[in-house]
């Protein structure tokens, strides 16, 4: 799967809303992922999810707009994680800020499977960093304002999951210019290996 070219291979990209930071104490409230293949985008999955706790705290409703109401009668991560590892399976998994979502899909994919995510990662946070290290913030709202993404429903799953792929798009339209367009480039830039870029960078327009 990673020796594959970009074009060849199936991603998908994935954001979560949670409870909170700690994904030992808190919980994940909302799921979304897009699965794309051969650069287009073939499915999508979404789900508002119950917390087990049986409430969303306060400053999360604010962040989120995701409220106790909304997701009542919703179905439990132990319901849903199944369909969502059917859906990721044989891909690669892109995420902004990677570390984050990944701590909490194993969290749960530990409680239920006892077995951790196998999927190859790509942090577009970590590529940002990277490829861009001029920029002075990093963050999802500030490089979709960088490279003019619509962004329109902040800190909510599905929309910040399709921001994220529009930034993916962007940074694999930007190393192509040094012909870079293998998966494995891909996640070893994520991982913080040098590929021996040239120094001086086109600059992005």
């Amino acid at each position: 799967m990673i020796n594959l070219t970009i074009e060849e291979a199936t991603f998908t990209v994935v954001d979560l809303e949670t409870t909170g930071l700690n994904p030992k104490t808190s919980e994940i409230i909302e799921i979304a992922a897009i699965k794309v293949e051969g650069n287009v985008i073939t499915e999508k999955f979404h789900t508002l999810v119950k917390p087990s706790i049986g409430f969303i705290p306060e400053h999360i409703t604010k962040l989120t707009g995701i409220t106790n109401p909304l997701v009542i009668d919703k179905p439990k991560i132990e319901q849903v994680f199944p369909h969502f590892l059917e859906f990721t399976k044989n891909s690669i998994i892109i995420a902004h800020n990677a570390k984050f979502d990944i701590s909490f899909l194993n969290e749960a994919s530990f409680q239920l499977t006892g077995k951790l995510i196998q999927n190859p990662v790509i942090c577009t946070l970590v590529l940002a960093n990277r490829l861009f290290p001029d920029l002075k913030s990093k963050s999802l709202t500030n490089l979709a304002y960088h490279f003019n993404i619509p962004y329109h429903r902040k800190h909510r799953a599905l929309a910040d999951a399709e921001v994220t792929y529009e930034l993916f798009k962007k940074f694999v339209e930007y190393l192509q210019n040094y012909k870079v367009n293998k998966v494995i480039d891909l996640i070893r830039l994520s991982n913080g290996k040098d590929l021996k870029l040239p120094s001086k960078r086109r600059r992005y327009v």
